[in-house]
């Protein structure tokens, strides 16, 4: 047993593993800028994301949100979002919707470079046959089809560090 956990730290180390934090640290830095443009016709939708946004950096990052003498700055521009209906039942009531955000993003790197990056998330959700969607199931739908677009940002982020 003893052999086990001292082999498993070197194979990870001999076949050159990193973790996708370490390639996103060549583009962001530790102190990164969010600001996220408030969109007209979703602002509630828009608030959210801005709070996605910071949370993800903290959590998923581990990299600090500041606001002055930051190492990279994240923009990103809500461009889109829609909910649409993909099934209905035999009596002809939607009962599958699915919630689509396209984000536009600029990277301001650590290196003063600029990077353009558009994202998409989808989030598929069911209801209950002759039910309403109201605004909060909307809302809910915005948000998880927002975290879905910041994770394939973040994951893009992580392909772009190793190649530098």
């Amino acid at each position: 047993m003893k052999k086990l956990f001292f082999f498993l730290p070197l194979i990870f180390v001999a076949c050159g593993y990193k973790p996708s934090v370490d390639y996103q640290n060549r583009l962001l830095g530790n102190q990164i800028k969010t600001v996220v443009n408030i969109d007209a016709q979703n602002p509630r939708e828009t608030i959210f994301l801005k709070d996605a946004l910071n949370d993800a950096v903290y959590t998923i990052l581990g990299k600090n949100v500041c606001y002055n003498n930051c190492t990279s700055t994240l923009i990103i521009n809500p461009s889109f979002s829609s909910l649409d209906v993909l099934d209905y039942d035999k009596n002809g009531y939607p009962v599958l919707y699915r919630s689509k955000v396209v984000l536009n993003v600029t990277l301001k790197d650590k290196n003063l470079k600029i990077r353009h990056y558009t994202v998409n998330g989808i989030y598929d959700f069911r209801v209950e046959s002759q039910s309403i969607v109201n605004d909060e199931t909307k809302l809910n739908a915005y948000k998880n089809a927002s975290i879905n677009a910041l994770n394939k940002l973040f994951a893009t982020l992580a392909k772009d560090g190793a190649k530098l």
